[in-house]
């Protein structure tokens, strides 16, 4: 009789297809490696009209998103719209059909090696029984992709604005070339190469159906550009403001920025600043937030930054602590006592007395600037 050790399949091998699916999902780091070297082979995607962090990411939200179609877990909601995102982006990227169509068939060939590699040896016929799960899985999102894909070029081809939308495509992702870029597309754009441009990065409400880069459209206030994250909107510096945006919208705004060649940093810019605004909507300008980001790149940068002036602060009660740091905010702005007592409506003398208090707790004057400058990098957001 056969030793039932000698039967039993080696401890690295998965005994079943739930367990070759569940080491696929755990692998997912490489078939988004071997995606990636395909693709470089095939030499579509070379002239930069596609940056390589899309790619990536791209590459892993799809396999995320086909590895849990082929267990039958439901989808997350970042997931469940990808075929769709992924078409639309890639048409207003100006990615040829049969370069898109190349590129997402690849996702059969990488999932099946990355199968083999989860069954290991004598897993050849598992993985035959489910050959026609996976193609199907794979199919259904390139078809999928694909609908999305000529849906959205169509609606370009017929638009005015698709060779504008494709210029502002490349000028956002021009990268070191942006100077160069910019001379070529300001035309296409219809934009001058040397103006002066507002920047703003819009974070829609959650509940909101329309997005801002839709009333910007409507009303020809400039450009606009869709990210995963937010909307990207860029127009030539009006005395006008910019077009309503739906209630509770926020995000960051650069204003007057010089040059076409300026725009993709000052949209990064802008997005930074879209993450310091408030729940309560509009926008947020650097002037506003300055000393709440250098608090966080400081922090980064030096651990422990002020952490003694902090702690002694942070032994004060709560009521002392909201009255010094109202001071704190108040005196900054204005330099002057008599303002700041005038803005609070308290004697000067109170004034002064927080002033020498929030020296005695920190060792900060606040009437000196660079200190100045500190105590409201150090408290900044408290």
């Amino acid at each position: 009789m056969t030793d039932p050790a000698e039967q039993a399949p080696p401890a690295d091998e998965p005994r079943s297809w739930a367990g070759m699916v569940e080491r696929l999902a755990e692998d997912r780091e490489n078939l988004v490696e071997d995606f990636l070297q395909r693709l470089a082979a095939l030499g579509n995607y070379t002239d930069g009209m596609v940056p390589d962090t899309d790619l990536r990411q791209s590459a892993t939200e799809t396999f995320d998103m086909l590895t849990r179609r082929i267990a039958g877990v439901p989808l997350p909601d970042h997931l469940r719209d990808l075929s769709t995102r992924l078409g639309v982006r890639r048409a207003r990227q100006g990615v040829a059909r049969e370069h898109l169509l190349e590129a997402v068939r690849l996702d059969f060939r990488v999932l099946w090696a990355g199968l083999v590699r989860a069954g290991g040896p004598g897993s050849s016929q598992i993985l035959v029984l489910h050959a026609e799960e996976i193609l199907t899985t794979v199919e259904q999102y390139i078809s999928d992709v694909q609908a999305a894909f000529l849906e959205e070029r169509a609606a370009l081809e017929r638009d005015s604005r698709a060779a504008a939308a494709q210029a502002f495509s490349r000028l956002l992702n021009s990268g070191s070339r942006a100077a160069a870029v910019a001379s070529e597309v300001a035309g296409t754009l219809g934009l001058p190469e040397h103006g002066t441009f507002d920047v703003a990065f819009v974070v829609p409400s959650p509940e909101r159906e329309q997005r801002p880069a839709a009333r910007v459209r409507e009303r020809g206030g400039g450009l606009a550009w869709e990210f995963d994250d937010g909307v990207a909107l860029v127009r030539e510096t009006a005395r006008t403001p910019w077009p309503d945006l739906p209630p509770g919208t926020s995000g960051g705004l650069v204003a007057r920025v010089r040059g076409l060649a300026a725009v993709p940093a000052s949209v990064e810019a802008a997005r930074v600043l879209s993450g310091y605004a408030g729940t309560g909507g509009g926008f947020v300008r650097e002037e506003d937030v300055w000393s709440a980001i250098a608090h966080d790149q400081l922090r980064g940068l030096i651990p422990g930054f002020g952490r003694d002036r902090v702690e002694r602060f942070e032994r004060l009660d709560g009521d002392s602590r909201a009255r010094l740091l109202e001071t704190l905010t108040h005196y900054a702005a204005t330099g002057s006592v008599k303002a700041t007592a005038e803005a609070l409506y308290c004697h000067r003398n109170t004034v002064v007395n927080r002033l020498q208090a929030f020296r005695e707790t920190t060792g900060l004057d606040l009437t000196v600037p660079a200190e100045a400058a500190q105590a409201l990098v150090l408290f900044s957001g408290r």
